[in-house]
């Protein structure tokens, strides 16, 4: 029986052999350059970019998960969750951030107003809050109002959201939508599952092309600031009555963003621990 190396020497020999190699070593590289042409020009390394900018502050990141949507019942897709939960592992409080990431060489446009937030309800102007957590922050609106920023309205707040030389459909409506249902099923899904009584969720749009800021001077003419971080309120029928505030980041901000998103977070559970020693209190009875 012939050697095994005198017969791979000898087929190394034939041309044939010689050419489908060379052919193959030639199309790896090929396949692997046209996937990743293909993956830069997708979202997901905006997405990719999110993910790790929160994850490097310490939270909890699930990319591309599912949530119910309220008005269909059919399962859909966030592109980042993140969440920041308690540091005792007991489920009281839990904070999430629902993100959607817009990868689009198109501009987006934040139309503003200094009195957008004026008359508007402040927990619908806040987050997506559960019950327990909303009658925490309505029964102590005043001290919450002077202690947490993100609570507290000031300057212009946008009232709409929408990307520029859009034609037809609205890919700034659709990234707010779903959102805002995440934050929704977070917070008061339609299923019995478990809720942590202190529930917060706020919804977050990325994007990588510019964020202008639009607003109306005095004089009756548009001022137009390019921005790289700005908030708007979202109202909608998910299929009741729903609003909540919706923030927008531009990719080069995200790291900073993370870090205000924790610090934020952090100063809200501070906030509730009356109301966890509370609920703690009466587990403790049962």
């Amino acid at each position: 029986m012939m050697n095994y190396f005198k017969l791979r020497r000898k087929m190394e020999s034939w041309p044939g052999f010689q050419f489908r190699r060379t052919q193959n070593m030639k199309q790896q590289p090929t396949v692997i350059s046209s996937v990743k042409k293909w993956l830069e020009g997708s979202g997901f390394p905006l997405e990719m970019q999110t993910a790790a900018a929160f994850r490097k502050e310490g939270f909890e990141v699930r990319p591309s998960s599912q949530y119910i949507d309220a008005e269909t019942g059919k399962g859909r897709e966030i592109d980042v969750l993140t969440s920041l939960r308690d540091p005792d592992f007991l489920g009281i409080i839990e904070i999430y951030f629902a993100i959607e990431c817009k990868s689009s060489p198109k501009p987006w446009v934040l139309l503003t107003s200094e009195d957008a937030a004026s008359g508007y309800n402040r927990i619908f102007a806040f987050g997506v809050l559960s019950k327990k957590a909303k009658h925490a922050f309505v029964s102590r609106i005043h001290e919450f109002v002077e202690t947490l920023p993100w609570f507290r309205k000031e300057g212009a707040i946008g009232y709409s959201f929408r990307q520029a030389f859009s034609k037809e459909s609205d890919p700034a409506y659709s990234a707010a939508l779903s959102a805002a249902k995440a934050c929704e099923h977070l917070a008061r899904p339609t299923d019995r599952r478990h809720v942590a009584p202190l529930m917060l969720a706020f919804p977050v749009i990325v994007v990588d092309a510019p964020l202008i800021q639009c607003s109306l001077r005095e004089d009756g003419h548009l001022d137009l600031q390019e921005v790289d971080l700005g908030e708007f309120l979202f109202f909608a029928h998910l299929p009741h009555l729903f609003g909540t505030c919706i923030r927008v980041v531009r990719a080069s901000r995200l790291a900073s963003f993370a870090m205000e998103a924790k610090r934020n977070a952090e100063q809200f559970r501070t906030a509730l621990k009356p109301e966890e020693e509370k609920i703690k209190e009466s587990w403790a009875k049962h």
